[in-house]
């Protein structure tokens, strides 16, 4: 009896062991999972995102959340399914980590299951998130007011003497602005002299357009006339939206060791008349300002450069108050002298991108950071400048569209850096760099003649103006005094 027992039991386990091994009869051996786990779209696969974005999976729909301003016409996700499940869109299988979706598109995603039969389809939607686009957002910048300045003149007969009384010269009122401050419709001058190497600041100086002359006219500060030691950049901009145009100056300070530095003034114009506003920074090396909506809420912040500590921006309160936002600009440039900057929207996308440079010896690398709908300003969405040998220093930067393609192409104003046999500030090269859309190619020597001189002087500011009224724009000097203008004939500029 136990004899057949023994063997009973043997032929079950074979038995057992033979339909496990070799799947029960009408049972497929594929699964037939066919979830989405995840779906995702990170920062590494996608440098343009400011940071990773993860969908939200409820039953078959998939919310996820985009930046406004970013191309979604191709996005590469990252996403988790059932085990040897599939994901397609369409006829497209995707490619965790590789293949790009088009998410302006109205798309089904189906997790098709191991074995063929079992398919699940999700429905994803985009809620575009962050900084809403302005298409005209260029109008905020302080850039726009320089260029739609018409006061094109020598300025040595409306400045016709220096704070110092020893005539002007070029170099005398570096730190120099125009609008018609007053609203009787003329252009005017804020000026500041430098005195570098000095003691003490000198007057903020106001000329007034009379018609025929510019009059100083010091009774436009209320209270204290302001002073500065080295002005280096003055910007126009209404600051608290209350349509008259205010006045901001930075300064470097004394210029050498131990280099103590200067501070940010805001001269709020009040039915014009200027109001002298502290902003609250420390002395630093402040060699640029520029102004624009940076975060498109409705009023105008501030961007300044140092090499002191990290350039910084300021967001404005709405009624010209100022706070210090350290997270926007990428703390890796952090001690670099930068000492240049302008912001303007130059790839059309409603953002405000910063163009900043200054002395390329000195590993201040001239770049464009493109603005988004995050807010900040991220290394990912960067562009270098092209260098040019010897001529390392940057001094200005306007924008211009020499070849009417639709895109911003920038124009550089550098000088000597003192490098190979070029003197330190001595000289100019003019870059005409065209705009490609994420980079910029230097095309000067196929658009531009006469662009440098190696002996001449430095040039401070140039301006992007129709000089000779044919309909198109030329390049000129901001100051007429220094002869120099390169006129535009079919988007070749000569040297005139």
């Amino acid at each position: 009896m136990k004899k057949h027992s023994y063997f009973f039991y043997v032929l079950i386990a074979l038995f057992i062991t033979s339909c496990t091994s070799e799947q029960l009869p009408g049972v497929s051996p594929y699964s037939s999972e066919k979830d989405l786990i995840e779906f995702n779209f990170l920062k590494a696969n996608n440098p343009a995102l400011d940071k990773d974005y993860k969908a939200f999976i409820d039953g078959a729909n998939v919310s996820i959340e985009m930046p406004k301003g970013i191309n979604l016409k191709a996005l590469i996700p990252t996403f988790k399914i059932s085990d040897k499940a599939t994901l397609k869109i369409g006829d497209v299988v995707l490619e965790s980590d590789k293949t790009p979706v088009d998410l302006t598109q109205t798309i089904t995603i189906s997790v098709v299951a191991q074995n063929f039969k079992e398919i699940k389809k999700y429905f994803p939607s985009v809620l575009l998130i962050g900084i809403t686009p302005n298409t005209k957002i260029n109008a905020t910048a302080s850039y726009q007011n320089y260029i739609t300045n018409k006061l094109y003149i020598d300025l040595s007969e409306a400045i016709p003497t220096t704070i110092f009384k020893t005539g002007y010269t070029k170099d005398a009122y570096i730190a120099r602005a125009y609008a018609d401050f007053d609203k009787d419709g003329d252009m005017d001058i804020i000026a500041v002299a430098a005195n570098a190497y000095g003691n003490s600041g000198v007057d903020v100086e106001f000329f007034k357009n009379n018609t025929f002359s510019f009059d100083k006219d010091q009774s436009v500060f209320t209270g204290s006339v302001p002073k500065m030691l080295n002005g280096k950049k003055i910007i126009v901009a209404d600051l608290n939206n209350d349509g008259w145009l205010d006045v901001v100056i930075a300064g470097t300070g004394f210029d050498k060791s131990p280099f103590s530095g200067e501070t940010v003034k805001v001269l709020m114009n009040k039915n014009g008349k200027f109001e002298t506003k502290d902003l609250g920074l420390k002395a630093e090396y402040y060699g640029s300002v520029t102004a624009g909506d940076i975060d498109n809420d409705g009023d105008v912040d501030l961007f300044v450069t140092t090499n002191q500590s990290t350039s910084k921006f300021m967001v404005n309160d709405g009624s010209g108050n100022f706070r210090v936002e350290q997270d926007i600009y990428p703390n890796s440039f952090y001690n670099v002298r930068y000492f240049v900057s302008e912001l303007y929207d130059i790839n059309g996308d409603g953002y405000l991108d910063l163009v900043t440079a200054g002395n390329e010896q000195l590993s201040a690398k001239s770049m464009v950071l493109f603005g988004n709908a995050s807010g900040n300003y991220i290394t990912d969405r960067m562009a270098n400048l092209p260098k040019v040998d010897g001529f390392g220093v940057v001094l200005d930067i306007d924008f211009i569209d020499y070849d009417k393609d639709g895109k911003m192409d920038l124009l550089v104003t550098r000088t000597g850096d003192g490098s190979s046999a070029q003197a330190y500030y001595k000289g100019y090269n003019l870059q005409i760099l065209k705009n490609n859309g994420t980079s910029f190619e230097d095309v000067s020597s196929k658009v531009l003649t006469g662009n440098k001189d190696a002996s001449a002087s430095y040039i401070n500011w140039l301006r992007v103006q129709d000089v000779d009224g044919d309909g198109d724009l030329d390049i000129t000097t901001d100051d007429k005094s220094y002869g120099l203008e390169w006129i535009n004939n079919g988007g070749i500029f000569s040297k005139k």
